[in-house]
């Protein structure tokens, strides 16, 4: 009982673990099952993600322009991606 009660303070929860990043060998076999389309949107996504983060927010027109061009590369990225079930049991629903 004393546990339950604890458990419903905010101070008093236990922390929940630092996830803990996958190994190198895990990302290459990983990345060794998908098509290279995936692994190019993929590292497409991280690089628009950088520049987004710095541009200015909508400082100026050309700004805008800029920023407006890298939401539609991340787009069509995404598309790539989601286009393709994670897990061969996991079939796509949308």
């Amino acid at each position: 009982m004393p546990d339950r009660v604890a458990n419903l303070i905010p101070s008093k929860r236990p922390k929940p673990p630092a996830p803990v990043p996958s190994p190198f060998s895990v990302a290459v076999l990983s990345a060794s099952a998908r098509p290279a389309e995936q692994i190019e949107a993929a590292a497409r996504m991280s690089d628009i993600e950088r520049d987004v983060k710095r541009l200015r927010p909508l400082a100026s027109v050309e700004d805008q322009g800029d920023r407006e061009m890298l939401l539609a590369e991340y787009a069509a990225a995404d598309k790539v991606l989601s286009a393709v079930a994670l897990r061969q049991s996991t079939a796509v629903l949308s």
